[in-house]
């Protein structure tokens, strides 16, 4: 008896790493407009990392992932494998050479609220409908005020219950959270609703995934290869593009690594998520967590891919893009903000500046600001430091 509640104790902790990961996985590849190969393999080598944890689980982090890919122009997606390693290879590198690195409030402030914005601006269209394009914030900003403000309503409706589901679930629901996390929970609630309220697709205006058959195609195994762009691949500007990436990436990375405890697996998971054409990782708490939980969630997993796609095709966008732009203002430290503002007129200018060159330039030229920043401010404060003590 023991035995067999242990075994639906595992089973019940692959089925929360499914619904966790695979949200994420999901949210990432149809909003970045990536094929079916990257959520099903970032989804798999996240949960099999996740064995030598025990107590929690990798799901791809928001938080750096859709403002690096600001960075790269159109076509350098097939480039995302070699960016992510890239990125993971010199975060450990830096790691090691910078191990007494402080990221100053100001800068620290001045990134998450750039790349909090950064998300909402490039995903504001799915949430809305509004079909605006662009690969950086201004670009897109610019989209939108050309377009006009056109919203799919209907669309409009799931995204904001998604919104509201994010928000709420959580503290309202702390138990349930455990086993059905919010981001699960979010994607779940509008799919019933579409399924109800649209019963057919073809005559609903709901933005869904609509190139789901390039998302998920009908040869059942295409689907594992990435999709490269010969002509694309051959030019020196993509590679340079996915080069900022890589360092891009490496140095987000060490900056936000510093300021949180993280584990050598945490270092080795992403890059090992770089194969699927993954991204940086965080930890969702699951005690107990096993290997056969691991091989339970990775067959839940294949099973979706292969046999409900008609189902998770009817996951309106909208909620999709919802869920990513809630997770990163998350990650925003309100408190470091604060603090900024109470440590000078100097520091309130560095905030500043740094969210002023994220929306006019890209992440890779608002990271170099940063790090000048970073520096400098740091010696002022040890000289003010050091004329105090004398």
């Amino acid at each position: 008896m023991l035995q067999k509640n242990n075994l639906i104790k595992n089973l019940s902790y692959g089925i929360t790493a499914y619904l966790f990961v695979f949200s994420y996985a999901l949210c990432f590849a149809v909003s970045l407009q990536l094929n079916i190969w990257y959520a099903l393999t970032t989804t798999i080598i996240s949960i099999i990392i996740s064995v030598s944890l025990k107590n929690q689980i990798f799901a791809p982090d928001t938080f750096f992932t859709v403002p690096l890919l600001l960075v790269l122009s159109s076509g350098t997606n097939s480039l995302l494998p070699f960016t992510v390693i890239g990125g993971g290879l010199i975060f450990l590198f830096l790691n090691k050479k910078c191990e007494k690195l402080t990221l100053h409030p100001a800068v620290k402030s001045g990134l998450c609220l750039s790349l909090a914005f950064s998300v909402t601006a490039l995903l504001t269209t799915h949430y809305f409908g509004i079909g605006a394009e662009g690969f950086t914030v201004l670009e897109i900003l610019k989209n939108y005020r050309s377009l006009g403000f056109h919203p799919n309503w209907r669309g409009v409706f799931f995204g904001t219950v998604t919104l509201f589901a994010m928000i709420t679930y959580p503290f309202k629901f702390r138990k349930a959270n455990k086993y059905l996390p919010a981001e699960s929970f979010s994607l779940i609630l509008p799919l019933f609703l579409n399924l109800i309220l649209n019963p057919d697709k073809n005559y609903t205006p709901v933005n869904e995934i609509a190139e789901f058959a390039d998302f998920i195609t009908q040869d059942k195994f295409s689907f594992f290869l990435p999709s490269f762009n010969d002509e694309f691949l051959f030019s020196y500007s993509a590679y340079m593009n996915a080069l900022q990436s890589a360092l891009a990436m490496g140095i987000l990375l060490l900056f936000f690594s510093h300021n949180k405890a993280r584990t050598d697996s945490q270092g080795t998971a992403t890059i090992l998520n770089g194969i699927s054409g993954g991204f940086p990782v965080r930890a969702f708490e699951i005690r107990g967590f096993s290997l056969i939980s691991a091989i339970f969630a990775v067959l839940l997993v294949i099973y979706s891919a292969f046999f409900l796609d008609d189902i998770i095709a009817r996951i309106p966008v909208h909620s999709l893009a919802v869920i990513l732009i809630v997770n990163a203002w998350k990650q925003v430290t309100w408190s470091e903000i604060s603090t900024s503002f109470k440590k000078g007129v100097l520091s309130i200018i560095s905030l500043v500046l740094i969210f002023a060159v994220s929306v006019f330039t890209n992440i890779f030229i608002t990271l170099l600001v940063s790090i000048i920043l970073n520096i400098f401010l740091s010696l002022k404060e040890k000289v003010k430091g050091g004329a105090k003590n004398g």
